[in-house]
């Protein structure tokens, strides 16, 4: 038996409160599609830096989505087949306008 000595440490941003505004602020806006068509879907927000999960809602039913009351901080965005039919979709690097 092979015993780990693991610490564990919490993903915090020290910085949460300064990712989010009151006001609506910048915003992210996409549609997702499959074979050009569009498909509704989850889709969900994370910070790059921290890897923290921003933001995780539902794509109307034109597979449009828009995440809102952004800084300008990097994010990726991960969106989900909603049949489970294919691997999920990256987006990196994207910065909010």
């Amino acid at each position: 038996m092979m015993l780990l000595n693991l610490q564990i440490t919490a993903a915090i941003n020290a910085n949460a409160d300064s990712i989010l505004t009151a006001n609506k602020g910048l915003s992210i806006k996409g549609s997702i599609l499959e074979v050009n068509i569009p498909i509704p879907c989850r889709v969900r927000l994370f910070e790059k830096v921290s890897g923290r999960l921003i933001a995780d809602k539902l794509t109307d039913k034109k597979g449009d989505y828009e995440f809102d009351h952004l800084t300008k901080t990097k994010f990726f965005i991960v969106a989900h087949h909603p049949a489970s039919q294919f691997n999920a979709v990256i987006q990196d690097n994207v910065v909010p306008k």
